[in-house]
C-alpha cells in the first residue's frame, strides 16, 4: 500500500467529516470516499470498494444508500433482456 499526502479544501473537508461513519477518523472517511468514487466510475467492483473502505459489504452498501448511490446497476434494458430470456425458456 502506498501513502499519499493530499491538500483538501476546508469546504470539502466539511463534507468528508459529515460521512456517517462514527467509527472512522478523517483518513478513513477520505478512503471511503475514494472507494465510492472508484466504484461509481466502475474502476472497482462493489466488493473491492467495500474492502478499500475498510467496511463489510453490507456496511458499504448502507453508506451508498445513505448517499443515494445505487449499489447495483440494473437498467431498463437489462430488465427487458431478462424478460425476453424468460419468455424464450418458459
Amino acid at each position: 500500500m502506498q501513502n499519499v499526502n493530499l491538500a483538501i479544501p476546508n469546504d470539502v473537508m466539511y463534507e468528508v467529516k459529515a460521512l456517517p461513519r462514527q467509527d472512522a477518523g478523517t483518513n478513513e472517511k477520505i478512503q471511503t470516499y475514494l472507494a465510492i468514487g472508484l466504484f461509481v466510475s466502475k474502476a472497482v467492483s462493489l466488493a473491492k470498494a467495500a474492502e478499500l473502505a475498510g467496511q463489510t459489504l453490507l456496511e458499504f452498501m448502507g453508506i451508498l444508500k445513505f448517499l443515494g448511490i445505487p449499489a447495483v446497476m440494473y437498467t431498463e434494458e437489462m430488465l427487458e433482456d431478462d424478460i425476453a430470456f424468460a419468455d424464450r425458456v418458459l
